[in-house]
């Protein structure tokens, strides 16, 4: 798996991988990860993918940091 780029958007950081025909999306926010794999063969090239991630919704992302937060929260109560 390689690194092709790395993308900050409203403190999550988002790190874009190469892995055979898929793209790999990792988000990190407050110390957890979601990671998304996407088949290549849906964009025209790595722009078109790091376009589309500059217009996604980011707050539905963190909305899921917090829930996986609240989760953690009752592993550790």
């Amino acid at each position: 798996m390689r690194l092709i780029n790395k993308i900050f958007i409203d403190n999550v950081n988002i790190s874009i991988f190469d892995l055979d025909l898929k793209y790999v999306l990792k988000f990190e926010f407050k110390g957890l990860e979601q990671t998304y794999k996407v088949d290549k063969l849906e964009f025209i090239n790595i722009s078109e993918l790091e376009s589309k991630l500059r217009f996604i919704d980011i707050k539905l992302i963190k909305k899921r940091f917090e829930e996986m937060s609240d989760d953690l929260k009752l592993f550790y109560n």
